[in-house]
């Protein structure tokens, strides 16, 4: 029954050690490439990694503790179990947080190969940008971003228009 239950514990936290791996590529995958991909990954990583690392983190401190009884150590046990209710803080601002930065996107044009979004102002800043991002598959790379103050994204219509406009940006 015992090793059962090891063997039960072992598959569990073998499987968590690989979920947090993957994680970690994928971030810096996403961190190195210019090429970004499938958001919503970003926001289950957000939510995930921390209780990942927080697992293992006071898994790893309770063995040292055990294998050297020091007292200093055992603070830093009840300490990690302490963070908790501030990861628990931390999501629950990010997850009301996270919606409002969503309203504040809108898609002006879209097509195979190009995608113009405007970013409007949020909290302290009032200052929009627009976003013109290359499009491949599932794959997005910003292309051209800068503040839209004189830009009129109506006549952002076609690929020609889109090519003509970041032409006279880059001048």
């Amino acid at each position: 029954m015992c090793t059962q239950q090891h063997n039960i514990y072992r598959k569990v936290r073998s499987a968590l050690s690989y979920l947090m791996w993957a994680e970690l590529l994928w971030l810096i995958f996403n961190w190195i490439s210019p090429w970004k991909l499938w958001s919503d990954a970003n926001t289950l990583i957000v939510c995930t990694l921390p209780w990942l690392i927080l697992f293992f983190l006071i898994r790893y401190i309770k063995r040292k503790w055990e294998e050297e009884g020091n007292a200093s150590i055992g603070c830093l046990y009840t300490s990690t179990w302490m963070t908790v209710p501030l990861i628990i803080a931390l999501q629950l601002f990010y997850l009301w947080i996270s919606p409002q930065f969503d309203k504040s996107n809108e898609i002006v044009y879209e097509d195979t190969h190009y995608r113009v979004t405007i970013l409007y102002g949020f909290l302290a800043t009032n200052t929009d940008f627009i976003r013109i991002d290359e499009v491949f598959g599932p794959f997005h790379r910003e292309v051209y971003q800068s503040q839209r103050y004189g830009i009129d994204t109506k006549k952002l219509n076609s690929t020609t228009a889109i090519e003509a406009f970041l032409k006279q940006q880059k001048q």
